[in-house]
């Protein structure tokens, strides 16, 4: 299915749930960068990153907002790397295929982040990227926001910036998989995604998991088993209370003492 964004052409994976496979798998409109205005998630894209007083950036760009069902890919493993992607609402996973059939959980993205960094290597998407909750994203050309970085130091800036945090992320999260056991991957999880979403204005205390057990566990290195018996455990010492996917952390310097691993 291909949604027209004025002269360029979105590909849009098919959707994977049950529902009717013949229904508008998602709903595009087509906003110029003023409607960013009224974007809760505006201090957090790209659009906002230009140098205080000059035009926004992308200010002649017609950026394609995307809504995506829970189970639906935005872009798939091998399709070619056209544009990246800012979460407005909802949440996804960044997944590879494994020999087996089954699907490897890379990454978690959340409202205000940016994903489809990895196929700038060569071209292509290395990953399948899909909704784990119903969501919406903006589409951001790679062309314009190529064009947007080299005519501002602070587009280029802000740019490398959010690059460099997700490599930094992967390194600590290979890190974590690589040298500690698995109460303290989860405890280390609850405490950075507490953190991603205090720094978007929700409560850094109580959040939901969008996320399954399984997706965690996958993330992790650890089996569903593991992550829940993990959460019970967390939960009986008094860090974190516990009510299937509601989190609240009640005790987070204790966490973050007995648990975060250090950058």
């Amino acid at each position: 299915m291909e949604w027209p964004v004025t002269s360029r052409t979105i590909h849009c994976s098919d959707p994977v749930a049950p529902a009717n496979v013949n229904a508008p798998a998602t709903d595009v409109d087509t906003i110029a960068t003023d409607a960013c205005g009224t974007c809760i998630m505006r201090g957090y894209c790209l659009p906002s990153w230009g140098e205080p007083g000059a035009p926004p950036p992308l200010q002649r760009t017609h950026i394609a907002r995307r809504r995506v069902r829970k189970g639906q890919a935005v872009f798939r493993q091998g399709d070619r790397s056209e544009y990246l992607y800012a979460v407005r609402f909802g949440s996804f996973k960044s997944v590879t295929g494994l020999r087996d059939g089954r699907e490897q959980v890379m990454s978690f993205h959340l409202p205000g982040e940016l994903f489809g960094f990895e196929g700038l290597a060569d071209g292509a998407q290395p990953c399948t990227v899909r909704a784990i909750e119903d969501a919406e994203v903006c589409v951001l050309p790679l062309a314009d926001v190529s064009e947007a970085a080299g005519e501002s130091r602070f587009v280029l800036h802000r740019l490398t910036q959010a690059l460099s945090m997700e490599l930094v992320r992967e390194r600590r999260m290979a890190a974590l998989i690589a040298n500690t056991r698995s109460e303290e991957r989860v405890g280390t999880f609850l405490l950075n995604l507490s953190q991603r979403l205090s720094e978007r204005g929700y409560s850094a205390r109580e959040f939901q998991l969008r996320m399954t057990r399984e997706e965690i566990g996958s993330y992790l290195g650890a089996t569903l088993e593991t992550v829940s018996r993990c959460l019970s455990s967390l939960a009986r010492q008094g860090f974190v209370t516990v009510h299937r996917r509601q989190i609240e952390i009640v005790d987070a310097d204790g966490l973050r003492a007995s648990y975060e691993t250090p950058a």
